[in-house]
């Protein structure tokens, strides 16, 4: 298993101002990311979000590229494994909000399924 797996945002997104959920017309968004984060999950230690450059980012892609990661890994696994080395505050408020909100959303699903 390798160190660590670095991905820069603002290279794979090319804007200062990520948007949008899924990828159109061969155009990166959120689940450009997230497709990412999970292919390098296994293969690597520690896997390092970085933000430089990154002026606004919005709510549907961090939602998409960051919170629908706990779709398939717990919140303890997200935290342990993900690193924002240089997440200014307000990007880390809109991580943390996109978070509990997925989460909500999450547990919401797990109790239609147990009806």
């Amino acid at each position: 298993m390798e160190p660590e797996f670095k991905i820069d945002v603002y290279s794979i997104m090319g804007t200062s101002t990520p948007a949008g959920r899924t990828s159109e017309e061969g155009e990166p968004a959120g689940d450009t990311i997230r497709r990412l984060i999970l292919d390098n999950w296994e293969k690597h230690e520690q896997i390092v979000i970085l933000f430089e450059g990154i002026a606004k980012m919005s709510r549907p892609f961090v939602d998409e590229a960051f919170a629908k990661v706990l779709e398939e890994r717990t919140l303890n696994e997200f935290n342990s494994k993900l690193y924002f080395p240089d997440a200014k505050a307000d990007i880390v408020k809109d991580l943390n909000a996109a978070m509990k909100l997925r989460i909500k959303i999450i547990q919401a699903a797990r109790e239609r399924e147990a009806l």
